[in-house]
């Protein structure tokens, strides 16, 4: 093993499995909402939380359990993820050590490393591209100063084209089954006027582009 091993990065894909949030401040609400956009079945545990949780404990988008935190809450949900953000830390131990216990990936969302399977990163999204951002902790300010840079960089046309490429995969497996002969056709798409075009506002100008060098007809 390398002596300073480095973390491993992965989007993990959350769509109906359980996660738990710990903690119904200003952080849990944030990992709260996060968690839904990824399509997460949430359990909140919190005496207390804000209206705009109670309104989705109330409407059914998340289960609140109205009380501190005590050992072993998680045993009955055994949750895949769990996110310890209240602002006690012995209470962040404490639902950390339940975390391991029944093999959850726990983050501690007090910036302790020492608890914790992962932490998030900085995110750039433009759906369906997610750029993600992470200097292991070492300098959240020159996070920072690359997230606005990348956000300054990386317009909407990104994300078209994304679409675009995504809309003929299929198709194109079947039409090239040789993988280098499809990366030569991306290769070419991506590399061409294509995104300038976008970034110009010539969506239909960027659409007979791509078909032509796909040599196909666009549909209709």
């Amino acid at each position: 093993m390398a002596e300073h091993a480095s973390a491993y990065p992965i989007l993990l894909h959350l769509r109906d499995r359980q996660a738990a949030v710990i903690g119904g401040g200003r952080v849990g609400a944030r990992k709260v909402r996060r968690l839904l956009q990824a399509g997460a079945r949430v359990l909140l545990v919190s005496p207390e939380t804000s209206a705009e949780l109670q309104d989705l404990a109330d409407n059914g988008a998340i289960e609140w359990i109205e009380a501190r935190y005590q050992r072993d809450m998680l045993n009955d949900y055994m949750p895949l993820l769990v996110i310890a953000a209240t602002d006690d830390e012995r209470v962040n131990l404490t639902v950390a050590q339940d975390a391991h216990r029944i093999r959850a990936l726990c983050n501690v969302a007090d910036g302790s490393s020492d608890h914790s399977d992962f932490s998030n990163m900085a995110l750039i999204e433009q759906p369906p591209l997610t750029i993600a951002l992470s200097s292991d902790g070492k300098s959240p300010a020159l996070i920072r100063l690359l997230k606005q840079r990348f956000e300054a960089d990386y317009g909407e046309e990104y994300a078209l084209l994304a679409e675009w490429l995504g809309e003929i995969r299929q198709t194109q497996k079947e039409r090239l089954p040789a993988q280098a002969e499809r990366q030569s056709v991306y290769q070419e798409i991506v590399t061409s006027e294509l995104l300038a075009l976008l970034r110009e506002g010539e969506r239909e100008k960027a659409r007979r582009l791509f078909y032509s060098i796909l040599l196909e007809d666009e549909p209709e």
